[in-house]
């Protein structure tokens, strides 16, 4: 029996995301039953894990775009296992094929220096969101890439380390509408948040999250250079317990 698109798409959506069995068994069913499947199970792709990585790349070549159009938010580990076979670079010969992302996490290692940036051009209009977990980036590079993906409305920074590679920090050329450190656990990361103020980027909001300071005046400075720096600043954990909180941010906090 032939169901509409729209009819069999409805009785799809009511399988749980993360039962992959049973969306694959959907997808064996008849060629109608594929495009919906599919579209669920490569939603959120999260390969940062060695063995995943090893099954990704096994199973899927990079240019098949009829999955990967699908991928609508990728997680992996820049960072390689000390007894992976293959490298974790290897997925950035996927990235042409992702062509409707709009979420991208990277995790544990070095963001490449964005001087061959056009590799990202699959999803440079559809990118909203990029975090950058535990990585050692530099200033000129998070600018970069601000002003290559016009659609970037939020970049989240875990725990970041500076990373200098000898470009000169422009200023922001267009705004964001959200600017999250979720996590600040070394003086570093916030001398890094300070710096990154000095580009003065046009934020509509900045959050800092969980910090463990060891220099509370350094934390103070920090969280006034923001505060004037931006229209609403959120403050989180330890350091909404320690600092003052600007009062025009009121309820939000």
């Amino acid at each position: 029996m032939d169901l509409p698109p729209e009819l069999l798409d409805e009785i799809i959506s009511y399988i749980p995301p993360h039962d992959e069995r049973l969306l694959r068994n959907c997808s064996l069913v008849a060629n109608s039953w594929v495009y919906p499947s599919r579209r669920r199970i490569f939603k959120a792709v999260d390969i940062w894990r060695n063995p995943r990585l090893e099954l990704w790349l096994d199973a899927i070549s990079p240019t098949n775009v009829e999955i990967l159009q699908h991928v609508r938010s990728l997680t992996f580990n820049l960072a390689d296992a000390p007894d992976s076979p293959r490298p974790s670079a290897d997925l950035i010969n996927y990235l042409p094929s992702f062509i409707q992302l709009e979420c991208l996490t990277l995790q544990s290692g070095s963001v490449p220096v964005f001087t061959q940036i056009d590799t990202y051009s699959a999803f440079q209009h559809t990118l909203l969101y990029l975090s950058l977990r535990c990585c050692h980036v530099a200033a000129s590079a998070l600018v970069t890439i601000v002003d290559y993906f016009p659609n970037l409305a939020h970049l989240e920074l875990a725990d970041p380390s500076h990373m200098v590679d000898g470009q000169p920090a422009l200023p922001f050329s267009r705004p964001l509408q959200k600017l999250t450190f979720t996590e600040l656990y070394t003086d570093s990361g916030l001398a890094f948040l300070d710096q990154l103020m000095v580009l003065r980027p046009q934020c509509d909001e900045v959050t800092i999250g969980r910090h463990e300071a060891s220099c509370p005046s350094l934390a103070q400075s920090v969280v006034n250079g923001v505060e004037a720096c931006v229209k609403r600043l959120r403050l989180e954990s330890m350091l909404s317990c320690a600092f003052s909180v600007p009062k025009r941010c009121g309820d939000d906090l």
